[in-house]
């Protein structure tokens, strides 16, 4: 019984892609990216079902992704058949190469003085030892320092974009970045950023996807959680590194990968016996209304309830399953078709206006689509600083394109900026119908 809903959800999801890349002439899509990564997943976690101390999987679980992908997809239908009626352009996103702009450069060396100034402060001061959760806390976990952390996902994202042979020095804030993450201790902020940059260098083609790519992209996220994971175990336990250790951390590693998963697997089974508020779906926006109203409740979305799959606990139910169990069927159906036509909607215009930072936002958005396997990452802060943070980007960009045309005009009327060449008035833009081309052994919601 169990292997038919297995074969349900892979048919659905072969029948779905087919008509998806029929509908929209590329694979880069936001229903891609949301149920391609759960199969994975998902045959992960069905592999390791009742094996390697892991529990059993619940296979009707599956039957919830099975009605939150078919309503996804209806709004890219539909936005598909109306931006082909309407001659709007959406295969390609044609972001022209450029040089990384001068105060792009200079907000990556602000931050990375504040950040070397916050470390080693923190050291300093702190009481606990670098790769404990503690540690994390009181490095970037809160304040001031948390809302800044997110500025530096956002230059990770952008840095990885332009980094090139001519400009290998964008390395060091790559690098510096992706520490600053690693020292945060969310897995989160490790692997979105670099999502966005991948999938914006692909989308521009300045990569392609490759066997090579994909090789190498499953050893850096095994490197990630080698490390994340030996700084838990090594630096705050004060032992060696032996095959112990690495057999543990290897373990760590395939139970994050199925938590989602396997922790709404266990979920149903139990009945749900964690349903909250639909309050909890909005999170961010309740927390921003009250600080703006003087409230000073904060509303967490973290999932209180956590289950054992055999290895450790997870509170993680994927992306359909923490919306199942804060929703009623009408408002999970109501938020699934919103949520959906909101990312289709963002793809058209990132198409459309072909710049930087309308791209960087979509893929913002397909990258949390893409972590849907593990959990529903919309009831965060990060969805609505992310993108202020992008649009004040575009904004500085624009005000110093516009100074360095007015003081330094280029050649031809030609300005690059990360819009890539800005045409000056004198030149003809073709029109878009014609260019159709302890805590340790806890999975958290981050």
């Amino acid at each position: 019984m169990g292997f038919l809903y297995f074969l349900s959800i892979l048919i659905e999801i072969g029948i779905l892609f087919y008509l998806e890349k029929k509908a929209w002439k590329t694979l880069l899509t936001p229903l891609n990216f949301l149920m391609l990564p759960y199969l994975v997943v998902l045959i992960v976690s069905i592999a390791i079902s009742g094996r390697f101390d892991f529990v059993e999987f619940y296979f009707p679980s599956i039957l919830i992704w099975n009605v939150g992908l078919l309503l996804f997809a209806i709004p890219s239908f539909a936005l598909a058949g109306y931006a082909r009626k309407n001659n709007y352009p959406t295969e390609r996103t044609d972001i022209e190469e450029s040089r990384i702009p001068l105060v792009f450069t200079l907000i990556c060396v602000v931050l990375l003085m504040m950040f070397s100034y916050r470390l080693m402060s923190t050291i300093h001061s702190s009481q606990f030892l670098i790769g404990s959760d503690d540690f994390a806390e009181e490095f970037a976990g809160f304040g001031f320092w948390a809302h800044l952390k997110r500025f530096c996902v956002v230059m990770l994202m952008l840095c990885i974009y332009y980094v090139n042979k001519r400009q290998p020095w964008i390395w060091i804030f790559i690098i510096a970045f992706m520490v600053v993450s690693v020292i945060n201790m969310v897995k989160g902020t490790m692997i979105i950023p670099v999502v966005v940059g991948v999938l914006l260098r692909l989308a521009s083609g300045k990569m392609r996807i490759t066997g090579r790519l994909v090789l190498t992209i499953l050893i850096g996220a095994l490197a990630v959680f080698f490390v994340s994971f030996g700084l838990a175990i090594v630096v705050v336990n004060d032992i060696d590194i032996n095959g112990g250790v690495l057999l543990w951390i290897f373990q760590r590693f395939v139970h994050y990968f199925s938590s989602g998963t396997l922790g709404l697997s266990v979920d149903m089974e139990l009945g749900f016996p964690d349903r909250g508020d639909f309050d909890v779906i909005w999170t961010p926006f309740i927390n921003i209304y009250n600080q703006i109203t003087g409230n000073k409740e904060v509303l967490s979305p973290v999932n209180p309830t956590f289950f054992f799959t055999g290895i450790s606990l997870t509170n993680v139910r994927t992306v359909f399953g923490t919306l199942y169990i804060y929703t009623s069927p009408v408002q999970f159906a109501l938020y699934t078709l919103g949520l959906s036509a909101f990312c289709y909607t963002l793809k058209i215009i990132s198409v459309g206006f072909n710049n930087l930072f309308t791209c960087t936002t979509y893929y913002y958005f397909c990258a949390l689509l893409a972590m849907g396997w593990f959990e529903f990452y919309f009831f965060h802060l990060d969805v609505v600083e992310i993108p202020a943070m992008i649009i004040l980007l575009h904004v500085l960009d624009w005000m110093f394109m516009k100074k360095e045309k007015t003081f330094f005009p280029s050649p031809k009327g030609i300005i690059l900026s990360s819009y890539g060449e800005i045409p000056s008035r004198a030149r003809e833009i073709p029109s878009p119908k014609n260019n159709m081309l302890s805590h340790d052994d806890v999975v958290y919601n981050h």
